[in-house]
């Protein structure tokens, strides 16, 4: 996995990927810039993750696109088993 500064053009550096509790990022994947995941989300193996992910949500891709969200009830359920 990487997470990382993405830079277009040299000098005009963007912020770095901020992680919410409880997600799974897969084998191989990369957050790059400023952008956030958030809580329960699942990220791909491999996938090149650009924008922000929102909560619940499955992405997968280069780059990466949601293909699913979970139910907010189940959602819930597991965050709380989880603390």
């Amino acid at each position: 996995m990487t997470l990382g500064v993405r830079s277009i053009v040299e000098g005009a550096v963007g912020g770095s990927p901020i992680v919410g509790d409880h997600v799974s990022i897969g084998a191989g994947a990369a957050l790059l810039g400023d952008i956030t995941v958030g809580d329960g989300a699942v990220i791909g193996a491999n996938s090149v993750v650009l924008a922000s992910v929102p909560a619940g949500a499955t992405v997968v891709g280069a780059p990466a696109r949601v293909v699913r969200y979970a139910d907010p009830t189940s959602l819930r359920s597991i965050l709380r088993r989880r603390d």
